[in-house]
């Protein structure tokens, strides 16, 4: 409880004059009857300070100015274009304001902190690679329309670990606006293998695999996912990525056996594009989300979450992520091949 400047001169008094805390306390509750007299700690604190200082009055509290001036503002808003990575900690240093003012200072300044998202690195060649595929994918759906997606599965393979969680709070970048800043990192514990394809009507697989997938490997998933396929979706077509084990000679001439020219691989698909393609940005994403929420310990238990979390997915997200597909093939093409995400 905090005690008036007449209340702590009493209390200072009045042990000096008897050195005894409970003496303190007796002549406290007659001289103040309506005040909740003050405990051992408090007065040890007082008795203290006043030996320390002579004075009974609170320590005058030490510390930086932390009055935001149009100037000290100004000061703030310029340091952190000059380094908008720079951490509010440093800020501080730099400014000589306190964490608290440095806090209100990027509040005031209406600036955010953003995080610095990965993707893949993008060569010029790969942009124009990128505006091709787009570009026909446009033309095939501006004379099929967006239910055509119903008879084109996107595919990927992807690998979950039992400890597989990635932390990325700690990478911001401050701005008026957000910055859109991406990091571009190349793809790179006990783990299980999952090949889906993904339509606009529907999700076949999982299919897992437990080996690294070569061409014999990759060809029985693809065995696998024909058998899976319903009588009207024969002449459906099959978008795969371009690692070696899906586009070698042996494997290409296998898929043309089922799927003819109905093939979005090599020669068509971009690289580096994960980010047109529902399993890389929808899918696995989705499910990582949902697969270790009951912190599974065994290699079955994750198989038994995803596939239960596939079978979740309904139409009217299918739908969506459909729809998808198309915003980002456009924007890719109004990027003219380059990252597009904040358009989205």
């Amino acid at each position: 409880m905090s005690f008036s400047q007449e209340q702590r001169v009493f209390i200072v008094e009045q042990y000096f004059a008897s050195r005894s805390y409970a003496c303190v306390i007796d002549e406290f509750r007659v001289k103040y009857p309506n005040v909740v007299v003050p405990n051992n700690s408090t007065m040890t604190r007082l008795i203290a300070r006043f030996r320390e200082t002579g004075s009974v009055s609170d320590k005058k509290k030490t510390g930086r100015l932390t009055i935001l001036t149009d100037a000290k503002l100004a000061e703030v808003r310029n340091v952190m274009l000059r380094s908008p990575s720079k951490s509010l900690r440093r800020l501080s240093a730099h400014s000589q304001i306190s964490y608290g003012s440095a806090q209100k200072a990027m509040k005031k300044l209406k600036f955010r902190a953003y995080h610095v998202r990965s993707v893949h690195e993008l060569k010029e060649p790969d942009k124009e690679k990128r505006l091709v595929y787009c570009r026909w994918f446009r033309s095939f759906i501006d004379n099929n329309g967006i239910g055509e997606l119903e008879r084109v599965f996107f595919s990927d393979e992807a690998w979950f670990h039992l400890s597989g969680y990635v932390n990325s709070q700690n990478s911001r970048i401050w701005s008026t606006e957000n910055p859109h800043a991406l990091h571009e990192t190349p793809l790179h514990s006990q783990k299980i293998g999952v090949w889906c394809a993904i339509s606009r009507r529907r999700i076949v697989g999982p299919i897992f695999f437990e080996t690294t997938v070569n061409s014999v490997v990759y060809q029985d998933i693809i065995t696998q996912f024909i058998s899976l396929l319903e009588i009207d979706e024969g002449d459906c077509w099959l978008q795969q990525d371009n690692a070696t084990c899906h586009t070698s000679n042996e494997t290409m001439s296998f898929l043309r056996e089922f799927f003819g020219e109905r093939i979005i691989s090599k020669g068509l698909w971009p690289p580096s594009s994960s980010d047109l393609t529902p399993p890389d940005f929808f899918l696995w994403g989705y499910l990582k989300g949902r697969v270790y929420k009951n912190r599974p310990q065994t290699l079955d238990e994750i198989k038994s979450n995803i596939t239960t979390e596939i079978n979740l997915i309904n139409v009217s997200i299918l739908h969506k992520v459909a729809t998808n597909v198309v915003k980002r093939v456009r924007a890719c093409i109004n990027e003219q091949g380059s990252h597009f995400e904040f358009m989205l």
